[in-house]
């Protein structure tokens, strides 16, 4: 799996929600809480890429503009952006959660490959209007 994949599965898992009032919406919450741990380092990494690639001053410190964000030439942005893509695009190594009750999360197919014990229903076309 890569960091889209992640992001895209946290986001899948966020329109799946509601309110967490229900069985299957408390187990994506569970869910999507083990997942973000692992978007919290891509995050991580990503802040870092922006730091290194912000512009300075002659005493090396780092220029924000009026809304305290970092400052980028022209190179350095398109060197930035070159970063992100290949970080985004980056594989990382990560435990398969464990369902041990999986009743309710047949139809959730976006989470297949961060799950095991769930048995899917193939047959759903876009996972994403799964509640």
């Amino acid at each position: 799996m890569t960091y889209k994949d992640l992001i895209e599965t946290l986001e899948l898992i966020g329109k799946n929600l509601g309110n967490q009032e229900t069985k299957v919406q408390k187990k994506l919450i569970k869910i999507y809480t083990k997942l973000k741990t692992y978007y919290d380092v891509y995050d991580e990494q990503r802040n870092d890429y922006r730091l290194e690639h912000a512009s300075v001053d002659d005493k090396n410190n780092v220029l924000l503009n009026d809304k305290g964000e970092y400052v980028f030439t022209k190179e350095r942005l398109k060197l930035l952006q070159t970063d992100l893509k290949n970080l985004l695009n980056q594989s990382f190594p990560f435990q398969v959660i464990t369902i041990v009750n999986p009743s309710g999360l047949e139809g959730h197919i976006y989470l297949k490959g961060w799950v095991e014990g769930v048995i899917f229903n193939e047959e759903e076309e876009d996972a994403s209007d799964v509640i």
